[in-house]
């Protein structure tokens, strides 16, 4: 977590960006109450890789400039993604490898479900914990569903790259 190399900032820069086109893209699943941000997947990537903390919260503040629900969500939402990468790769830590994997995509399902549901419930007018189950659902989803399948992939190959044939 020292400095970082101009690698570290593109890496970075290529999430953020990454991030934010899938979320725009995919607008109309991508912000509200129901919604599943595909997006989110990428929230795997501190748990590999620590320049994706930075990448997946400027890249979650550009996508929630597009997403209609204001200045709320763009602050808040990009500071509670910040939060839930930076436990994310602290999963990481974990020494039983299968255990971190295992929980590197909870703190998004989480912190979004509840944080997210703060400002957005009063937003919409919906029941606080209607919205935590309904954010969670998505996040599941998003993190767990298409999440471990890439972590696992991104195991697999860093696992092939670094064999010594």
């Amino acid at each position: 977590m020292g400095v970082w190399s101009a690698k570290d900032v593109a890496y970075a820069g290529v999430i953020a960006a990454i991030y934010a086109v899938i979320s725009i893209i995919l607008a109309p699943v991508s912000y509200g109450v129901y919604q599943i941000r595909v997006a989110e997947a990428l929230t795997v990537l501190p748990f590999l890789y620590f320049p994706a903390v930075f990448g997946l919260f400027i890249g979650c503040l550009i996508a929630n400039i597009f997403g209609g629900n204001g200045l709320q969500d763009i602050v808040f939402g990009s500071l509670l993604t910040l939060f839930a990468a930076y436990l994310t790769h602290l999963t990481a830590m974990i020494k039983s490898q299968k255990l971190g994997i295992a929980l590197a995509p909870l703190a998004p399902v989480l912190i979004n479900a509840f944080g997210v549901s703060l400002y957005l419930a009063p937003i919409t007018g919906m029941p606080y914990f209607f919205v935590v189950q309904m954010i969670g659902l998505g996040q599941v989803g998003a993190c767990y569903v298409l999440g471990i399948p890439l972590l696992l992939f991104l195991l697999h190959r860093k696992a092939v790259m670094h064999h010594p044939y």
